[in-house]
């Protein structure tokens, strides 16, 4: 190897810078803000269409009951968090514990949606506009768009609606 060759080698970084350009940082949030509002469009969908009675009820549960209904979704996230560690000490439990992560994630997810046509509604009353639970779903996916795009706390609120739909949904399962 050459002298010249040598010393641009040396000058070069290793690792690639870890500021990232505020081009990237704008289109990492618009991508992600994107993600959420079709994200929570979609599921929301599948929910009203595929299960409106169980989807009513547990909007239900999470206007009734929201503090039961975050305790028993952080209990479920810290148990699961148990859980998989446990499973992934084994060999045998990292092939149980790869699917059991992808259901908590779409557990997850649909309760955020859930928890954000909910959101939908209350904007709406506020509003006095009177409308379907499409309305709803519409106002909530851009609810959750707006947060989503607010960096320290759309990363809060997620944690917190998905927290409140998961523990909806188990709430509303074990009382019914």
């Amino acid at each position: 190897m050459d002298q010249l060759a040598l010393v641009v080698l040396q000058q070069t970084p290793v690792a690639p810078p870890t500021d990232p350009s505020a081009f990237t940082r704008f289109f990492g949030s618009t991508i992600s803000a994107a993600g959420t509002f079709l994200g929570t469009l979609v599921l929301g969908a599948l929910l009203l269409v595929l299960a409106p009675n169980f989807t009513e009820n547990v909007i239900d549960t999470v206007e009734e009951k929201p503090g039961p209904s975050f305790l028993w979704g952080l209990g479920v996230f810290v148990a699961f968090i148990f859980v998989i560690i446990a499973l992934f000490i084994t060999l045998i439990g990292i092939f149980l514990a790869v699917p059991l992560v992808v259901v908590m994630i779409f557990v997850s997810l649909f309760g955020g949606a859930i928890v954000f046509i909910f959101v939908g509604e209350r904007l709406l009353d506020a509003a006095n506009v009177d409308t379907s639970r499409w309305g709803h779903l519409g106002v909530g996916a851009f609810a959750a768009t707006v947060l989503a795009a607010i960096p320290v706390v759309g990363g809060i609120t997620n944690f917190v609606v998905n927290t409140v739909g998961v523990g909806a949904l188990v709430y509303y399962w074990r009382n019914n």
